[in-house]
């Protein structure tokens, strides 16, 4: 499906605090389409946002790219035209890959479909391949999320573990990941936890 609008105005620009919401109208159905740049990150400990260095730095070069200006005279730029990514919770200026999760009603399903991508993000090995044209993963995660310092970290023991699991399944090293490409593979959705959907793919044949 092509979510790309194209060249829709920038009708309106609001600030709160260190939040922007760049408002772009789409003639086409009538409606706004909300781009939002924020400089700070949700802390659930505090329940609230904070200051966040990284994201400040992210923001201000999609300023700088998208509009040629900073963040404080994004003002200026009402009336210049820009592509528009449509999502179902949010739009954006460029294009996101978005993996989705397996609807409540396909827990126990099983089917056959064929690796599109691996890849190592440096906290898990995710395994991409699609069902009805919809893009899922399945991971092998060995980063740990500590919530005192607000930090992905690598546990160097889970890594290990991780790519064992990842041999073990697939019948080769990480190494060679892309002898996968296009291997047909078995999934089966299942739930973790009670809430979670997820796809588990079925150990491939030597």
């Amino acid at each position: 499906m092509n979510n790309k609008k194209e060249q829709l105005e920038l009708v309106q620009v609001e600030y709160d605090n260190k939040l922007v919401t760049l408002m772009f109208l789409d003639e086409d159905e009538g409606v706004l389409r909300n781009v939002k740049f924020n400089k700070q990150a949700y802390d659930s400990n505090k329940n609230q946002f904070v200051d966040d260095p990284k994201k400040a730095e992210q923001v201000d070069k999609w300023c700088e790219e998208y509009f040629d200006t900073t963040f404080d005279k994004l003002e200026d730029c009402v009336g210049v035209r820009r592509d528009v990514y449509i999502y179902d919770r949010f739009c954006s200026l460029f294009e996101v890959d978005m993996v989705n999760k397996f609807p409540e009603d396909m827990v126990g399903d099983i089917f056959n479909t064929e690796i599109e991508e691996i890849e190592d993000d440096g906290l898990k090995i995710v395994v991409k391949y699609r069902y009805n044209d919809t893009l899922y993963q399945s991971k092998f995660q060995y980063g740990t999320y500590v919530n005192s310092i607000k930090k992905w970290l690598v546990e160097p023991n889970n890594k290990i573990k991780a790519y064992d699991k990842f041999e073990n399944k697939f019948k080769v090293p990480f190494s060679e990941k892309n002898t996968l490409i296009g291997r047909d593979i078995m999934v089966e959705v299942k739930k973790a936890m009670g809430k979670y959907t997820y796809g588990e793919i079925k150990p491939l044949k030597k």
